[in-house]
This record gives C-alpha cells, structure tokens and sequence, in this order.
C-alpha cells in the first residue's frame, strides 16, 4: 500500500513512517521546501509541498491510498494562535480536499485528547463533550469537525485518532520538561491535593494505533481514543519519577491558591526565552482536573492494546534521558 505521511520528521510520525516502511509498504513524506529532512527514515519517498498551496497538494497525494496527517502547530502557549489554527483547520482543510477524487480511500487524522478537555464524569468516551482547555485543543475541535463535514459532503472516508499526551524516548516536551525540573531541584513545592488521575501514553502504543488504523473497514467515518488501560495520580508521578532519578520529592505542599500565585510569581522570570508547559498558572489547574478516558472503543475496532504502563513508560523515558545526555544523574 502507499501511503502519505504528514510531519514525518516529528515525534510521532517519524516512528509511523518507520513501522510503516518496516511492514511492507512504499512511505512517502510530505514536506517543506524549508524543512529539515534528515531525520526522516531511510527508503522513504519525499515530496514536497505546502499546506496552503493547493496546487502542490494535489500533486502531492496523486497515487497515494492513506494518508495519515500529524503535521501541526503544537504549543499549549503559541507565540501566534492565528497561525495555529490556519495550520491546524484550515491546512487540515485543504490537505484532505486536495484527496477528493484521488485513489486516496482514507484520511487518518491525528487529533487529541485535548480537544475534550477536562473530564467531568471519567472516563471520557469518544461521546463525551468537548470541552478544550487550551486553544491547541479548540483548533483540533474545530480540524475535527472539518474532516468530518468534508467527509459528508464528498464520501472521502475518515479515521481520526485522539491519543492523549505522548510520553517516553525521544520526548522533549511536557514530561520531559517536568521530569528535567524535578531533577534539577527546581521543583521546591507542590499543591498539598495531588489525587487527581490523568493518562499520558507510551510512543510505541501510540504508533501501534495509528498503524492499526491503516486497513480495517469498520473503524472509517470514527473517532477513536488512543490512551494506556490505567492513569496514574499526579502523587504516583511524583513518587516514580523522583524515584528513579534517585532525588528527594519536594517536601512542601502548599494550597492551590498559593501553588498558583507561586506560578504566576515566578512564570516570567522561568520563561523569559520560551514559554514553557509547566511554569505557568494553568498548569496547577490541570493538576487539579482528572483527565481520564477509556480505550474499549480502540481495543473492540482495531483490535489494538497497550503495552506499556504509565509506570513503566516514564521509567523508560527516564532512562533515555540519561543515556542521551539530557538529565544529569544526581546519584
């Protein structure tokens, strides 16, 4: 099968591309003239193109049958949220049209879980309401509801695909920003409440669902959640994170309302260079939501499971780290 990969020099579609090309099928990337092509996997085809130049779209996809899209403008705090959502709705748009009336026979969206938010009632299900908390998560709202309108109007079938945040080797985002603060010490005191349960998955389950979505028949036109079986507290977290880098936990546990002034104190000395997840005042709040959903959906249509514990996926990420040069061993 050919297959189209979008973002194939990111996190997640970089290791798409490579199961995909390790299972037997022709990979071709799309990318910028600008872009930065060597981390793209070896006998990969690349064409180029852009996301608002309709024309190289169309040449882009032609003999192409799936296409998965992971490009996107990812920032919980984007320098220019104008620009995100004309590269998260409408380029999602105009790649997708550009597959009307093409051999393309399904269109695999990474979307995520952002897009629900924080979960009243969890687990969250594939029918709960959206509720973003960030307008990364409005703009993947507003992508969905794209696809899916695009989808009615012109019958060219849909898989979109919502993993929860993705954790382990070779992220630098979010966990590995908390992760690299905890070591260092920087972390000198939490809220005293830290009951409420969240997800992040393992890279390698998520891959394995976004391979999973490229054949079946009956996930086309679904939304399917991509997380691990079990959360974690934000107390566990601490516990193995701080565990396996072998420093203390901070001992001061302070109520939400002084973890937030704490926040909003110290956010513009921490991120004078970049803004960055975790020094910021929502970032407390998100410690406070449960963000929990369920997998039946995934595990009953594309027969797919996770592997890897949360446990045992931040333990791994950990280890990376260090193997890489990323944290400093403190023991």
């Amino acid at each position: 099968m050919k297959v189209l990969v979008t973002g194939a020099s990111g996190f997640i579609g970089r290791r798409v591309a490579s199961r995909l090309l390790e299972e037997g099928h022709e990979v071709v990337a799309l990318v910028r003239a600008s872009s930065n092509n060597e981390g793209l996997p070896k006998n990969i085809e690349i064409r180029e193109a852009d996301l608002f130049d309709i024309p190289s779209l169309e040449n882009a996809v032609q003999g192409i049958q799936v296409v998965y899209h992971f490009a996107a403008y990812f920032d919980f705090y984007p320098g220019d949220e104008e620009l995100m959502f004309k590269v998260n709705v409408e380029g999602t748009k105009n790649l997708m049209n550009a597959c009307v009336g093409t051999e393309v026979e399904r269109f695999i969206y990474c979307s995520s879980t952002e897009s629900m938010g924080s979960i009243r009632f969890p687990p969250g299900t594939e029918d709960t309401e959206l509720r973003p908390d960030f307008s990364y998560g409005e703009s993947k709202v507003e992508a969905e509801r794209s696809i899916r309108e695009i989808t009615e109007e012109t019958g060219l079938a849909h898989v979109i695909l919502r993993p929860t945040g993705v954790m382990g080797e070779g992220d630098l985002y979010v966990m590995y920003q908390v992760i690299h603060e905890l070591n260092d010490g920087k972390v000198f005191a939490l809220p005293s409440d830290l009951s409420a349960e969240f997800m992040y998955t393992h890279i390698d389950d998520v891959v394995s669902g976004f391979v999973a979505a490229l054949t079946p028949m009956v996930i086309l036109n679904n939304t399917i959640i991509i997380c691990p079986d079990e959360p974690i507290t934000w107390d566990t977290f601490v516990q193995v994170v701080t565990e396996r880098l072998g420093v203390k936990p901070p001992r001061l546990r302070v109520p939400k309302t002084a973890a937030k002034l704490g926040m909003a104190v110290l956010s513009p000395f921490k991120n004078r260079k970049k803004m960055t997840f975790f020094w910021h005042g929502k970032s407390v709040d998100i410690m406070f939501s449960n963000r929990v959903y369920s997998n039946e959906k995934a595990k009953r249509l594309l027969g797919w499971t996770p592997k890897v514990s949360m446990v045992e996926g931040l333990q791994r990420a950990i280890d990376w780290y260090y193997d890489n040069g990323l944290l400093k061993r403190r023991t």
